[in-house]
């Protein structure tokens, strides 16, 4: 907790930081040419959060007990997969594990959930800094869906059941933190 409230004390103040860049652009105080416009705010609110969501996933895998070989990685979706974050955003997420050859399914998985867990109460909790809201809601079958799925869950529901609108969500889905290389598999999912 005590990681995760420096964390977000930081986040704070990049978001400040951006802010004030974002005011002193629009009002003509920065020189021109500046290069901040609004895709510029959208990619440096993104980049906050990515690293935010990055120290978050840190914390949340040390806090609980899971396997250290376990692969799990963040999918950023929309405005925080297409870089468009603004300052009231949420982080839109999919969470994806990945079991390692040793560990039975149902334990990576329980695993994997507590981590997602652990990760969104810590960014939600009461603190002097703003929370940071975790999203989840665009994954397959949405709240009524399983917070956490593995690779090949994600698969076999893209392939039997996915909606057109979630395949067009997935247009703007991007590795965000934790395994580059499950990330990367999920992206050429």
């Amino acid at each position: 907790e005590a990681a995760i409230a420096a964390v977000r004390a930081l986040r704070r103040r990049e978001l400040f930081r951006v802010a004030a860049a974002d005011v002193l652009a629009r009002a003509g105080g920065l020189a021109p040419p500046h290069p901040l416009d609004i895709n510029a705010v959208g990619q440096a609110l993104s980049d906050v959060t990515d690293a935010t969501l990055a120290a978050a996933l840190a914390a949340g895998r040390s806090a609980v007990e899971a396997p250290s070989t376990l692969r799990f990685a963040i999918i950023g979706m929309g405005r925080l997969g297409g870089y468009e974050m603004s300052y009231s955003s949420d982080a839109d997420v999919l969470f994806v594990y990945d079991a390692p050859p040793a560990v039975p399914e149902d334990v990576a998985s329980k695993a994997a959930h507590a981590i997602a867990e652990e990760m969104r109460r810590l960014l939600a909790m009461p603190a002097p800094d703003p929370p940071v809201g975790v999203d989840a809601d665009l994954r397959p079958e949405g709240r009524q869906g399983p917070l956490v799925r593995s690779l090949a869950a994600y698969a076999q529901y893209y392939r039997r059941w996915s909606k057109i609108w979630e395949a067009q969500a997935l247009l703007r889905a991007r590795f965000v933190c934790g395994d580059a290389d499950l990330g990367k598999r999920f992206i050429a999912l």
